[in-house]
């Protein structure tokens, strides 16, 4: 069972790993290739957005065992990010960058409706193979490996910035068709009994959860603008090359993803906050490396390593918070949730981010800093509303 579930982690991590090393290294990409910055936003956009549609689409189809179903789509998926890797390196003297845009945006709409069945089968995966008793764990696994490669992604992606903007695809499709082989030779074939589907029937305005899955979309959104507005910004503020930037972009979130993994570990071991307080200082922390960013980029490590933070308490805060608040059967539900919050964050974010910065380069933080300072007192004022209830 271990090893099993070490695969779909995996999976999975790589899986969001690929799709965020995308965010960091657009805008450097776009200007090389002479497409505008709020072009740049659509092609994040329209990954997100099918990306939903995929997941929902995907989980439904019973046309083919879910074994080669999911290993299919993995292929397809890897296939489109060679393929716009190759166009984009080949592309630098295209004559036509309308048509360049739209060839661009038709494999990006394709990589993310294919994405979308990854996280959508490995999670039925994780639920079959559960019991009630391990399901709880079974998805906080799911969901670790969902939050990390968000993370991870744009940290790789700019560690691999010497070797060319488009290598993290490259690195990606690699590392995806070695566990698509390992996936097809360790993981057995179903037999004839379907695994069980608990219908969902958790709505995602229930009181109980409804702002932890604000708070999970609102750092979804702000981690969209960030990743994909940080490259025109470090360009702008410092004067830097395309390559400069990308190095440095690449260090910051190296650091930030390594600070998330610190702050989980700090977190799960040491410090026994309920999620409300995780919630609170998390999103201070984020305010802060937004904050720092806008105001003082020539520290731009520091505001890394206090961005890393907040995430990786706001993270655990609001999926823990969103889990510890519903039963058992619930669970399921939840994780669905959880999971669909970066494919809505990927779809909204970028297009409004690129779009504010294209008004004014300091819109992007501002704005983030303000939604975050909302929910903040939001949370404040939830955790004051428990305490009247259980007096």
């Amino acid at each position: 069972m271990k090893y099993r579930l070490s695969i779909m982690f995996l999976i999975v991590l790589t899986g969001m790993i690929s799709i965020a090393a995308f965010n960091p290294i657009i805008g450097p990409l776009a200007r090389n290739l002479g497409l505008s910055d709020f072009q740049s936003g659509c092609l994040v956009s329209v990954a997100g957005l099918c990306w939903l549609l995929g997941g929902y689409f995907w989980e439904k189809q019973t046309f083919m065992s879910r074994k080669w179903l999911l290993a299919s789509i993995m292929f397809v998926y890897m296939a489109t990010l060679v393929i716009f890797a190759l166009l984009a390196d080949y592309a630098v003297h295209a004559e036509s960058k309308t048509t360049l845009f739209w060839s661009f945006f038709i494999l990006r709409a394709i990589a993310g409706f294919f994405f979308g069945g990854i996280p959508a089968l490995a999670q039925a995966y994780v639920m079959g193979w559960s019991t009630k008793e391990t399901r709880t764990q079974g998805m906080a696994l799911f969901g670790a490996a969902n939050g990390l490669g968000f993370v991870v992604g744009p940290a790789m992606s700019g560690g691999m910035a010497s070797l060319g903007l488009t290598s993290p695809m490259y690195a990606a499709a690699i590392l995806l068709f070695t566990l698509a082989i390992l996936f097809l030779v360790f993981i057995p074939k179903e037999k004839n009994i379907e695994i069980e589907r608990q219908a969902i029937s958790l709505s995602p305005n229930d009181k109980r959860i409804r702002l932890y899955l604000w708070i999970g979309l609102l750092l979804s959104f702000a981690l969209n603008i960030v990743q994909v507005t940080i490259g025109f910004f470090v360009q702008d503020s410092l004067g830097y090359s395309t390559q400069q930037a990308t190095q440095l972009i690449g260090t910051g979130l190296a650091i930030s993803g390594i600070m998330v993994v610190l702050s989980q570990i700090v977190i799960s071991k040491y410090l026994k906050w309920h999620p409300k307080k995780v919630l609170l200082v998390g999103l201070l922390f984020v305010a802060l490396g937004l904050l720092g960013l806008l105001l003082f980029i020539r520290f731009a490590y520091v505001d890394f390593t206090f961005l890393g933070i907040g995430i990786g308490f706001t993270l655990l805060g609001y999926s823990a918070g969103a889990s510890m608040a519903v039963q058992d059967h619930e669970q399921r539900s939840v994780a669905s949730f959880i999971a669909a919050l970066q494919g809505g964050g990927s779809f909204i974010g970028p297009v409004i981010g690129t779009a504010l910065y294209t008004a004014n380069m300091a819109f992007p933080y501002s704005f983030c800093v303000l939604l975050i300072g909302i929910v903040g007192i939001a949370n404040l004022k939830k955790r004051s509303a428990d305490r009247v209830e259980s007096c």
